[in-house]
C-alpha cells in the first residue's frame, strides 16, 4: 500500500515524543534518522493522543507503511510485501471450561471453572494458528470470523485491523468485540510467525536471549474448601481466623512453583477481612514477598482511602483498582505512598493521556482482550512508557494459548519488569498444554509461532460444547 501524503513545511520535531504530548498539536513530523525503534514508540504515542504523524527522511515511505502513518511530502512508490500466502480456509471455535484447583472468590466472581473460547484458524497452505477469546464474546466472534474466511493474513491483517472499530464509536459491542477480534488476531500472529519460522517474540522485534519471566499468582479472597454462595461466604468471612486458609494456599503455591509474588483478590465487602488476610500473607510469606491488593473497584473512594491507609505499613507492591475511575485513583494517589495499578480504569488509548494529564502515573495492566490483540497491547506498552506509566501483563485464568502469548509479549515489550506478569496457570487443575513454572518464573515456549499446539484430546477433555466450524 502507499502511505498517505501530507504536504507541509512544518519542520521535523527535535523531540517527537514531547511534540505529541503538546495539547495543541494536531500534526507531528518526525525524521527517520531518529531510528526505527524510537519511531515505533512515537507512532504508538501519536495514535494514543490522536495526533497525525508524518515521516520524512531516508526510507520514510517503507517506515510509514510499517508504522501505519503518513509521509511529509509526495508519496513514494512502495513495494508490496512478498512471501507465501496465508489464506484462511476455515475457523474452529472451541468452547472450553477450565477447572480451577480452588473456588475463585472475588468481588466479581464465585466460580470453580473459567469459560473460554479457543480459536483455531486453518489455512489453505496447511498451517494452523491458535488464539483465544472470552466466552462472552462468542456471538461477536462467530460473526467476525465469517468475514475472515478467504482472507490472506500475510497481506490483509492490517486492513482487517483498520476495518474493525476504526474509531471507538464504531465498536458497538465494547469489550466483547475487542476480545473477539483479539482471538482471531492472536491466531493470525501465530500463523505469521510460523510462516516466518520464528518464535512470536522475534517477529515482534525482540532480539535478546530468551529467559524465564517472573510471574505473580492470583489468590482468592477466601478458601472455604467447597462451593458456596455469597450468604455462606459472608458467614465464613465473619470469622477472621479463616484468613489463615488464604495464607496456607499461598504457601502451597510457593512450595510447588517457587512463587514469590501474589495478587490477593478482595471480596470487596469486609475491609477488616482484607486487612487481616494481607497481614497474614505478609507474616507467613515474609518481607520479600511481593503482595498486591485487588478489590476490582469494589470500594468507594473514601472507604478505599481508609482501607489503603491501613494496608500501607504492609509494603504492598501496588494497590490495583481499589476504587473506580481515573478520578478516584488520582484522588487516592494524592494521599498514599504505595503505587497504583489498573486494568479497569485505563483500558483504551485515550485513558493513557487522561491519566497522564491528571498526574496519575500507574502500572497499566494490559491484556490482549481489552486492548484488541497483540498489536494493540504492544502499542499500549510503547505509548504508556512515553507518558510515564509502567506497562505490565494482566492475566486471569486463560488457557495455555494466551499464557504462551503473554510470555512472548512480555519478552518483546519488556512487560515483566519492574512487575512480574500476572499468571493464573498455577490455579488451573487442567490446561491445554504444559508450561514450565519453576522458581517463580515461567519459561517461554520454544519453536515457531507460539510454540504451543493444543492436542485434540486436550480440547475434547475440556470442551463444554461441540466446536463451531466456520467455512
Amino acid at each position: 500500500m502507499t502511505p498517505a501524503s501530507i504536504r507541509t513545511e512544518q519542520p521535523s520535531a527535535v523531540d517527537p515524543l514531547a511534540a505529541c504530548l503538546d495539547p495543541a498539536a494536531t500534526l507531528v513530523v518526525a525524521d527517520t534518522t531518529v531510528g526505527a525503534v524510537a519511531l515505533r514508540q512515537v507512532a504508538a504515542l501519536a495514535r494514543a493522543v490522536d495526533v497525525t504523524l508524518a515521516l520524512r527522511g531516508p526510507g520514510a515511505a517503507a517506515l510509514a507503511v510499517d508504522l501505519g502513518c503518513a509521509l511529509a511530502g509526495p508519496a513514494e512508490p512502495v513495494a508490496l510485501p512478498t512471501g507465501p500466502a496465508l489464506t484462511v480456509r476455515d475457523i474452529r471455535l472451541h468452547r472450553l471450561a477450565l477447572p480451577l484447583t480452588n473456588l475463585y472468590v472475588s468481588s466479581m466472581y464465585l466460580t470453580e471453572t473459567q469459560a473460554r473460547t479457543v480459536v483455531e484458524i486453518r489455512t489453505e497452505q496447511g498451517l494452523t494458528g491458535w488464539g483465544e477469546s472470552h466466552a462472552t464474546a462468542l456471538p461477536k466472534l462467530q460473526a467476525l470470523a465469517k468475514t475472515w474466511i478467504g482472507r490472506d493474513l500475510s497481506r490483509d491483517l492490517p486492513a482487517l485491523r483498520r476495518s474493525f472499530g476504526r474509531i471507538g464509536f464504531d465498536n458497538r459491542d465494547g469489550r466483547n468485540a475487542l476480545s473477539a477480534f483479539a482471538g482471531l488476531e492472536l491466531a493470525s500472529w501465530d500463523l505469521l510467525a510460523q510462516a516466518a519460522d520464528q518464535p512470536l517474540h522475534r517477529l515482534l522485534g525482540y532480539q535478546g536471549p530468551t529467559r524465564p519471566l517472573p510471574i505473580a499468582c492470583p489468590l482468592p479472597a477466601a478458601v472455604p474448601g467447597r462451593k458456596i454462595d455469597r450468604t455462606e461466604l459472608a458467614a465464613h468471612m465473619a470469622d477472621l481466623g479463616n484468613v489463615e486458609r488464604v495464607a496456607e494456599l499461598a504457601v502451597g503455591f510457593k512450595a510447588r512453583f517457587g512463587l514469590g509474588a501474589f495478587k490477593y483478590k478482595s471480596a470487596g465487602n469486609t475491609p477488616a477481612w482484607d486487612v487481616a488476610a494481607l497481614t497474614a500473607l505478609r507474616r507467613t510469606l515474609g518481607p520479600d514477598a511481593r503482595l498486591r491488593f485487588d478489590p476490582n473497584a469494589a470500594y468507594g473512594t473514601h472507604d478505599a482511602l481508609s482501607l489503603c491507609r491501613q494496608l500501607e505499613p504492609l509494603g504492598l507492591e501496588f494497590f490495583e483498582d481499589p476504587t473506580d475511575g481515573l478520578e478516584g485513583l488520582a484522588r487516592l494517589s494524592a494521599h498514599l505512598r504505595t503505587p497504583f495499578a489498573t486494568n479497569m480504569c485505563i483500558i483504551a488509548p485515550e485513558h493513557l493521556i487522561a491519566a497522564h494529564r491528571r498526574g496519575l502515573h500507574a502500572t497499566v495492566l494490559g491484556d490482549i482482550f481489552l486492548w484488541g490483540g497483540v498489536h494493540g497491547l504492544g502499542n499500549m506498552a510503547l505509548a504508556a512508557r512515553a507518558m510515564g506509566h509502567r506497562p505490565a501483563v494482566h492475566s486471569f485464568y486463560e488457557s495455555a494459548v494466551v499464557t504462551a502469548a503473554n510470555c512472548h509479549i512480555g519478552l518483546a515489550f519488556g512487560m515483566d519488569s519492574p512487575h512480574p506478569m500476572d499468571c493464573g496457570t498455577p490455579g488451573l487443575a487442567a490446561d491445554l498444554g504444559r508450561l514450565i513454572i519453576r522458581d517463580g518464573h515461567i519459561t517461554c515456549p520454544e519453536g515457531p509461532g507460539l510454540g504451543l499446539t493444543p492436542e485434540p484430546a486436550q480440547l475434547a477433555a475440556l470442551a463444554s460444547a461441540e466446536p463451531i466450524l466456520i467455512t
